[in-house]
């Protein structure tokens, strides 16, 4: 009996593992097929593999524009990489769930990617994404002219590729190293970015509603541990004890409140946050305060209205005045999109509509705010580091808070209005900006003393060289 059991369970071995085995030919053959589609950059092609493959409720989301969401993201991410060549390929089963990751290689970034398609038990598509960057396995180390003349060779190989147009600043402190300008500011008129173009900065403007928080507290105008319903009227808001959020869960994004409903519908009317006073009845809280971290562009604006409420000035006065002002940014600002500023630039992506390379002008808010949407510069955002660590906008120690993860708050990689990655010895805090074809980043690598700055107006502009520098700098 024991034999036949032991005969048995071999028997089921070679069996699972056969299966498995047929399971991972077919998943990998439906990799290669989509990585085939992709290289084709067709947008039929791509369209009929999604339809055809991914699960009705992957193509049903999002109200039903799941479809053409995927079709899109796909088709930009072809675009961008030109060609993707596949490197290995292994298949997970963990968490409910299957996973197949193919290692990449960009032909226009030149850098490995993991391509990562989630799986049904029907071996229909759920969801894809190409993921970060491995980190480099290089550890030659290299000097600042190496460091220099690197970036400035991969930034002139991504504008040659055609994928990066944009500016880039790398300093060492206040002394700057390199900068560079790529691309067009305007396909539609043929003008050239400049260093100092005005790029659309997204999420960054957020940094700004947090230093403005700050600057109240340090005048002790604003606790950090006071609720937000000591400036905001609790009949404005919806379902939840939000006596319980304190300002410092905004500024970690560790709140728990939900997503504000409405924004989409009256965003090219949006000029004011009295504008949007209305929607706050649509704020429910989710989670107890302070337990985990969820990003919330809700707790950045109303940080914004906390900003009006104390100061009795307008979010927008108040922030060019006490950080734009202070710290010499003479470029920046919330500028209404329908007003011709000078020297700023359009975002590009693919647009599925269109069938082309499309400007984003319809699918973003008439001006930027508390959360997002502002214009800088990368020499603006330069000074606006440079002035976080010298202590012009806020005092060393309180910045020194700020720029400090708050795993106490559930927030393993935030500080206030700040995120907060890398080694011990190569701790890198600012904050990414993206939207449809713009994407922008600032980082502070406190240890080893280098700032950049990269500023891009089409598709991931930006991720590349943030990637590559990040990977240089570990060598230094």
């Amino acid at each position: 009996m024991k034999r036949y059991l032991v005969t048995l369970l071999f028997l089921i071995t070679i069996i699972c593992n056969q299966a498995l085995a047929a399971d991972k030919l077919n998943y990998n053959k439906l990799a290669n097929e989509f990585i085939s589609v992709l290289n084709s950059k067709d947008l039929k092609q791509v369209e009929d593999f999604i339809v055809k493959n991914f699960s009705p409720d992957a193509l049903s989301r999002w109200d039903n524009t799941g479809k053409d969401r995927y079709v899109g993201y796909s088709m930009n991410v072809a675009l961008f990489h030109g060609s993707l060549s596949l490197l290995s390929t292994e298949l997970g089963t963990s968490n409910n769930r299957i996973q197949h990751i193919s290692k990449v290689h960009s032909k226009n970034t030149d850098m490995q990617y993991e391509m990562v398609i989630d799986f049904n038990e029907e071996q229909a598509v759920t969801g894809w994404f190409v993921g970060e960057t491995p980190k480099s396995l290089d550890i030659i180390s290299l000097t600042e002219p190496q460091l220099v003349n690197e970036v400035k060779n991969y930034s002139n190989l991504l504008a040659k590729n055609g994928i990066f147009s944009g500016t880039i600043l790398l300093a060492k402190g206040n002394k700057v190293l390199f900068t560079k300008a790529h691309g067009l500011a305007s396909r539609r008129y043929d003008v050239k970015n400049n260093l100092d173009t005005k790029f659309q900065i997204g999420s960054m403007n957020k940094m700004f509603t947090s230093v403005a928080i700050l600057q109240l507290v340090e005048a002790g105008k604003v606790l950090l541990d006071d609720p937000i319903t000591k400036f905001i009227d609790k009949t404005l808001l919806g379902k939840g004890d939000f006596d319980k959020i304190h300002i410092h869960h905004l500024l970690s994004h560790t709140s728990g409140i939900s997503n504000i409903a409405g924004f989409d519908e009256i965003q090219h009317k949006v000029r004011s946050l009295e504008d949007i006073q209305h929607l706050y009845s649509s704020i429910e809280t989710t989670f107890k305060p302070g337990s985990q971290w969820r990003y919330s562009n809700t707790g950045m604006l109303l940080l914004g209205q906390v900003i009006e409420s104390v100061t009795k000035e307008s979010y927008f006065t108040y922030i060019d005045k006490n950080i734009y002002q202070k710290a010499n940014m003479q470029h920046s600002g919330s500028f209404d999109l329908d007003v011709p500023i000078r020297n700023t630039a359009r975002n590009y992506w693919f647009s599925v509509e269109t069938g082309e390379i499309t400007e984003n002008l319809m699918f973003q808010s008439v001006k930027g705010g508390p959360a997002g949407g502002g214009y800088s510069t990368v020499g603006d955002l330069h000074k606006f580091a440079l002035a976080m660590q010298n202590g012009t906008l806020i005092s060393r120690k309180l910045s020194q808070e700020a720029l400090t993860s708050k795993p106490e708050l559930g927030a393993e990689n935030w500080g206030y209005g700040f995120s907060v990655r890398g080694a011990d010895n190569n701790k890198i805090v600012g904050h990414n900006g993206a939207h449809l074809g713009m994407t922008a980043r600032l980082n502070m690598y406190q240890d080893k003393g280098y700032i950049l700055v990269v500023l891009g107006n089409f598709q991931s502009s930006a991720w590349p060289v943030v990637a590559k520098v990040d990977q240089l700098i570990e060598r230094l």
